[in-house]
This record gives structure tokens, C-alpha cells and sequence, in this order.
């Protein structure tokens, strides 16, 4: 991510502050994405769990949607927003730092960072080509949320499935019933699903941010208008509002396209993980423990379209939830960036 929007000595990208500062970022990020998509992520949740964990005739998407709106639009966009937030707020305060981190320590060693910094001076040897940089950050910022962060995904799961139950009551039973281990259920199946579909989005994102030169807030205040310097020029606020506002437009646009192409590529994953995460709401047990059988019996139900139920509101939830969530990340950590330049600018003066 680009997010170093300063130059100065007062904004280090991986100083302590901006370390802190990001992981509020995160976790801001996650809050507002999940406000935004919270009605989307239960219905693709329902589409894609199957009859055995809802105890009813599969849906199709206006029955089910249909259903949740039976009780009122709130209950529609609150149904499951404590579990969503309780596992959006965290994960993305863990996610989004980590990628952060990892791309600021990484990027010395990438071939386009020499490229892009000649005559630099003494440039640690470049191991990491520039187009693999994007899939080592987003497997190492993936496996670290989901290995912390998979009971609360579990929770999630079962409290969008079933109306019924709450999130400690949910909790209360996976302990009951599989102790511990019950906690971490298709976490291997999410991390192998998540890694493939992050590391696309990542690379998809970086690449087009590097081609089109865009998208990024680190060049907003320096963006030129009409052949003018925006940081020397005293009449230049309003180039430099455009500037911001063009690139918040460049921003969510790269991420929508890129998220789009991601998902659609990614999306089978989601039905065989929702299949391992949930019990048959008869037996309150689990139908699917493994990945082979439960890909085999998706395929004899409904053949290859049984891998993209509930695909259609699972691309809306994720294009819209990605640009929100990348948006605030950037939108935060921009405004630190700014506040620590001024905080640096006041005491050196």
C-alpha cells in the first residue's frame, strides 16, 4: 500500500507511531466496510451454506432476500453486524498493518525499487521481483489473521446461518461440542482460499496503481494542474482539492476493478469453506470435515454452478466492501501522515 504520503523526518513508514497509527487504521477500516456490506455478506453467507445448516429448501436470491427483509430493513442490515464487526474490526487491524509492514520492509529488496530509486546510493541486492512482491505480502499478512484471528471467523459463520442463536451461545456450543479444535475449522481451507484471492486483488491493484500512476494519496498533494506545482503555488487549493478528490475517484476505481477480477477467479473457495464451517441444523453436527468429499458432494448436487452460489452478491459485497475498506485504510493513514509532517514542521521552525 501506498501510504507514505511524507517525506520528512517526522514520518517514518515503519516507525513505532506510524505502526500504531496504522493498526487504528485497520481496525477503522474494517468498521466501516462492514457497516456498508452487512446485509450482502448474510445473504451470500445463506446462499452459499447449503440446506443442511439452514434446515430449509435452498433459496434463490430474491427469496432470500425476501426472508431477511420479512421483519424490517434493520433487522436485514443488523442480522449478524455484532459478529461482523467483532471479526472485521480485529482481522482488518491485523490485515491491512501487516501488509503495510511487510511491503515498507520488503520493497528495498524488489527489483523495482531499484528501478524506480537510481543513484540512490548503496541498494540492497533486489531477490524480489517487483510483480511477486504484491503475493509475498498478502501471504504473510493472510496467514497471520487468519491463525489469530479464526474463532471469530467461525462465530460469524454459524450466527449469519442461524437466526437463532447469538454470538455467545454460538461460542458457548463449537466449545461444547469440539473443544478448541472446533474453533480453527476450515482455517487451512480459508488461508489457502483467501491467499489465492487477496494475493490476485494485490497484485491486480499494484500493477494497475503502477501503470496508470494513480490511485495513490502519496502523490496527491504533489499531483501538477494545469502545468503547476501544487506545493509551491499559494493559490492552489482548489487544484489541490481536485487533485484529492480525482485521486479518491482513481483509488476506489482501481479497487473495484481489481476486486472484481479477484473474486470471480477466487469465489469457489467461499462455498467449500461455509460447508466445512457450519452443522446440519438438525444433527448439530457437521456434515463436510474434509475439503476432497466436500468438493465431490458440492459438484454431484449442482454440478460446477454449485461452486458459485450466491457469486452474484458475493461480487457486490466484496467490490464494495474492498474500496470502503482500502479507502478508509488509506484515507486515515493520509491524515496522519499529514498531522505528523505539521507536528515535525511546528517543533523544527
Amino acid at each position: 500500500m501506498s501510504v507514505s504520503v511524507s517525506t520528512s523526518p517526522g514520518y517514518a513508514k515503519n516507525d513505532n507511531r506510524s505502526n500504531v497509527a496504522s493498526v487504528f487504521a485497520g481496525g477503522l477500516a474494517g468498521v466501516c466496510s462492514t457497516c456498508v456490506i452487512n446485509p450482502l455478506d448474510t445473504v451470500r453467507v445463506r446462499l452459499s451454506a447449503g440446506r443442511h445448516a439452514t434446515g430449509q429448501a435452498q433459496n434463490t436470491l430474491l427469496q432470500t432476500i425476501r426472508e431477511l427483509t420479512q421483519e424490517g430493513l434493520w433487522h436485514a442490515f443488523s442480522r449478524g453486524l455484532g459478529a461482523n464487526i467483532l471479526a472485521s474490526m480485529p482481522s482488518n487491524a491485523v490485515y491491512l498493518p501487516t501488509y503495510r509492514f511487510l511491503k515498507n520492509t520488503l520493497e528495498p529488496y524488489s527489483s523495482g525499487h531499484r528501478h524506480r530509486a537510481p543513484g540512490a546510493g548503496p541498494q540492497p541486492l533486489a531477490v524480489i521481483p517487483e510483480a511477486v512482491l504484491p503475493l509475498c505480502c498478502a501471504f504473510g499478512a493472510v496467514a497471520t489473521t487468519n491463525l489469530t484471528l479464526a474463532p471469530l471467523f467461525v462465530v460469524r459463520t454459524r450466527v449469519q446461518v442461524d437466526d437463532k442463536l447469538t454470538i455467545r451461545e454460538v461460542a458457548a456450543q463449537v466449545y461444547r461440542r469440539e473443544g478448541a479444535r472446533g474453533f480453527y475449522r476450515g482455517t487451512v481451507t480459508n488461508v489457502c482460499g483467501r491467499i489465492v484471492e487477496e494475493g490476485l486483488f494485490w497484485s491486480i491493484f499494484e500493477l494497475l496503481r503502477r501503470t496508470t500512476e494513480e490511485g495513490s494519496f502519496a502523490a496527491a498533494p504533489r499531483r501538477p494542474a494545469g502545468g503547476t506545482d501544487l506545493t509551491t503555488n499559494a493559490g492552489s487549493s482548489t487544484s489541490t482539492m481536485k487533485s484529492f478528490w480525482w485521486t479518491s475517484m482513481a483509488m476506489v476505481g482501481l479497487t473495484m476493478f481489481s476486486k472484481l477480477t479477484a473474486t470471480s477467479i477466487a469465489y469457489p473457495y467461499n462455498v467449500v469453506m461455509n460447508h466445512l464451517r457450519t452443522v446440519n441444523k438438525h444433527t448439530g453436527q457437521h456434515d463436510f470435515t474434509r475439503v476432497g468429499p466436500t468438493v465431490r458432494h458440492i459438484y454431484r448436487q449442482d454440478g460446477i454452478f454449485g461452486f458459485y452460489k450466491g457469486l452474484s452478491p458475493q461480487l457486490l459485497r466484496s467490490v464494495l466492501s474492498k474500496a470502503t475498506q482500502i479507502y478508509s485504510f488509506e484515507l486515515a493513514m493520509f491524515m496522519y501522515a499529514q498531522m505528523a509532517e505539521r507536528r515535525y514542521e511546528r517543533l523544527h521552525q
